[in-house]
C-alpha cells in the first residue's frame, strides 16, 4: 500500500504546483466572476508556487512543522481571491496535522488522515469568506471532501481516494456553470474551481508516479478565443489586498467576524479575511482602498499592500475570454461581401448568418475564414466566397477546421452568393443542401459596370481611362467577359444587358456603389423601362469601385 510521509507529500504538493504553473494561462482566461479581470489563474499560481518556495532548502523533523511552514507561505504569497481561498483550502487541510498532538510523532498520513484533512479543508474554505458562493472553487472543495468521505470511508488504499476525490471535483466543476448563470452565459467553467482540479491532478500524479509533473518553462498566453463580454465603467472598483502583522492588538483580542462586518458595512465586496499565525490576510473589493487601509491599521503594521484597478484589468481581459465553441446551432452560412449595404441585404433578405468583407485590394486570409467559422459555432457551415480570388483560401480553411463541417459553393460573384444562399433548405440535409444550392449558381447571370483607371484593351474592347466599362457573365458560364467601354453610360451598359438578360429572364437586382450618382440610376432605369421586359430592384450596396452590380435571374 502507499504511503504518504513528509517526502512524499512536499513531492506531491510540487506536482499541483507545477501542473497549474503549467495550465494558469487556461485558468486565466475562464475567468468571469466575480471581476472578469483574467487572473485568477495567475494569482493562484504565484500563491501556491510561494509556499513551494517557503518548503525548499530545508529539512523537517514534523508534519506540524512542514505544514506551518507551506501554509505561512501560502498565506504570505496569496493573491486575489481565488488566491486567499486556496490557502485557506490548505491551512484546513494541514489544521489537524499542526495543531493536534496525535501527530506530533507520525512519520506517515492514514487514509483516514487525509480524509479528515480534506473535510477541514472544506470547512475552512468556506469561514474564509463573507458570502460563500456556489458555483466556485468552494463548490469543487466541498463536493469533492464530502463525497469523497462518503464512498471511501473505509478505504485503505490512498492512490484509490485520491483517483476518486479527483474524479468527484471534475465531476462537480462541470456543475459550476449551472449554479452560476455568468458562467453559463459566456459557456465556461469555473475558474478558481478549475486551478484547484489542475493542483489535486498533480498532486495524484506525483502520488501515482513517485515524482513531480516537470515545469513547462516555454509557457504562452497566446491563442485566445474572443467573446464579446461587456464592462461598464466603475464597476468593480480597486482590488484591495494586505498582509497586518498583529502588534497594536492582542491575537485573542482580534475579531475576525467583527472585521468582515465592518469592512461590508463599508461597501466591501469580495470580503476574506483570515487570521494565522499572528498575521491577518484581507482581500476586498472596494471603491474606496484608502477607508479600508485607514479601518485595518489599527489592527497593526501592514507588512504588505496591493491596490490594482479591476475596471482597468476586466476591460484588458474582456476580448480573451476562452469560449469552447459546443456547436449551438445547426448550419450557418457564410457570405463574402463587397459593401456594408449588400452585407445587409443578405443578413435581412437571405438569412445569411456572418459576411467577411472584401475589396479588390484587400482579400480576407485564410485565418479570416476560420475566425468567422468558430464565431458562428455550427455544425454544418457553408462558405460562399463570392469571388474567385477568395475560393482558394475558403478551402483552405475548409482543411483546416476540426469541429463543423465545411461546404465551400463555388461562387464566383455577388449573384451566385445570392442565388445559393436564395436555395438553402432547412428541411434538407447537409449533402443535399450542397448539391442544391451548387446546382442553382448557374441559374443566374451577373455584370457591372466601373470607371476605368487606365487605358488597356481586353477581350478586344479597347478602354480608355476614366471611361465606363462593363464586365459580366453568363448563366452556366461564370467567366467574366469585358463587353463594352464608352464615356457614355447608356451605350456601355445597354451591350451588357444585351448579353445578361435573356427572354424569360424576371428580375435584376442592382446593388448601386458609394459613388454613384441620381443621374446614373435614372440612367440604368430608363435603359430597363424602354428596352426589358424585366423586374427590377435597386439596393444600396455602397460597394468602392464598382458603380452598379448587377444579379439577372
Amino acid at each position: 500500500m502507499k504511503k504518504i510521509d513528509i517526502q512524499i507529500l512536499k513531492m506531491m504538493l510540487i506536482s499541483g504546483a507545477n501542473n497549474l504553473y503549467n495550465h494558469h494561462y487556461e485558468v486565466d482566461k475562464l475567468n468571469v466572476f466575480p471581476v472578469p479581470d483574467g487572473d485568477t489563474g495567475t494569482n493562484m499560481n504565484l500563491t501556491m508556487m510561494n509556499g513551494i518556495k517557503e518548503l525548499n532548502g530545508k529539512e523537517y523533523k514534523s508534519f506540524k512543522e512542514f505544514g506551518m511552514t507551506f501554509t505561512r507561505g501560502l498565506i504570505m504569497g496569496a493573491r486575489g481571491n481565488s488566491g486567499v481561498i486556496l490557502s485557506q483550502i490548505f491551512r484546513g487541510f494541514f489544521h489537524d496535522f499542526i495543531h493536534d498532538k496525535a501527530y506530533a510523532d507520525a512519520e506517515v498520513l492514514r487514509p483516514a488522515d487525509i480524509l479528515k484533512a480534506l473535510l477541514n479543508a472544506k470547512e475552512f474554505a468556506y469561514k474564509a469568506v463573507m458570502k460563500p458562493v456556489e458555483g466556485t472553487i468552494l463548490t469543487v472543495i466541498n463536493d469533492g471532501a464530502t463525497k469523497v468521505n462518503e464512498v471511501c470511508a473505509k478505504e485503505k488504499d490512498l492512490i484509490v481516494i485520491f483517483e476518486k476525490l479527483l474524479q468527484l471535483m471534475q465531476e462537480s466543476l462541470k456543475t459550476t456553470p449551472d449554479l452560476l448563470p455568468i458562467l453559463k452565459k459566456v459557456g465556461v467553467v469555473d475558474s478558481g474551481g478549475a486551478g484547484l482540479v489542475i493542483i489535486f491532478e498533480g498532486m495524484l500524479h506525483g502520488l501515482t508516479r513517485n515524482k513531480p509533473i516537470t515545469l513547462n518553462k516555454k509557457l504562452s498566453a497566446a491563442g485566445a478565443n474572443k467573446f464579446d463580454f461587456s464592462v461598464k465603467q466603475e464597476e468593480f472598483g480597486y482590488c484591495t489586498e494586505v498582509i497586518i502583522k498583529l502588534n497594536k492588538v492582542n491575537e485573542s483580542d482580534f475579531e475576525l467576524a467583527k472585521t468582515r462586518t465592518d469592512l461590508e458595512t463599508m461597501d466591501g465586496q469580495s470580503i476574506v479575511v483570515v487570521e494565522d499565525q499572528g498575521l491577518i490576510k484581507v482581500h476586498v473589493h472596494t471603491l474606496k482602498p484608502g477607508q479600508m487601509l485607514d479601518y485595518l491599521q489599527k489592527y497593526g503594521e501592514f507588512l504588505t499592500v496591493k491596490i490594482e484597478n479591476m475596471t482597468e484589468q476586466a476591460k484588458a481581459h474582456a476580448p480573451t475570454i476562452t469560449v469552447p465553441r459546443k456547436l449551438n446551432n445547426e448550419y450557418a452560412l457564410v457570405a463574402c461581401v463587397p459593401g456594408k449595404g449588400i452585407e445587409d441585404f443578405f443578413k435581412e433578405e437571405l438569412n445569411v448568418t456572418a459576411t467577411i468583407f472584401y475589396s479588390n485590394r484587400v482579400n480576407p486570409s485564410t485565418d479570416d475564414f476560420l475566425k468567422v467559422i468558430e464565431n458562428v459555432d455550427a455544425k454544418v457551415v457553408y462558405i460562399m466566397p463570392n469571388d474567385s480570388n477568395l475560393l482558394l483560401a475558403a478551402e483552405q480553411a475548409k482543411k483546416l477546421e476540426k469541429k463543423s463541417k465545411i461546404f465551400v459553393l463555388p461562387t464566383k460573384n455577388v449573384a451566385q452568393g445570392m442565388r445559393a444562399a436564395l436555395n438553402f433548405n432547412q428541411s434538407l440535409n447537409s449533402k443535399e443542401n450542397n448539391k442544391n444550392m451548387t446546382s442553382e449558381i448557374k441559374n443566374v447571370s451577373y455584370g457591372y459596370v466601373s470607371v476605368a483607371d487606365r487605358d488597356v484593351e481586353i477581350d478586344d474592347v479597347k478602354i480608355k481611362k476614366n471611361t465606363y466599362m462593363t464586365a459580366g457573365s453568363l448563366r452556366k458560364d461564370a467567366k467574366i467577359k469585358i463587353y463594352a467601354s464608352n464615356k457614355n453610360l447608356t451605350i456601355t451598359v445597354k451591350k451588357l444587358f444585351d448579353a445578361i438578360i435573356w427572354n424569360s429572364a424576371e428580375i435584376i437586382t442592382i446593388f448601386k456603389g458609394k459613388n454613384v450618382t441620381s443621374e446614373e440610376i435614372y440612367n440604368i432605369t430608363k435603359i430597363l423601362d424602354e428596352n426589358y421586359d424585366i423586374e427590377y430592384e435597386f439596393v444600396n450596396g455602397q460597394q468602392d469601385v464598382y458603380n452598379f452590380l448587377f444579379a439577372v435571374e
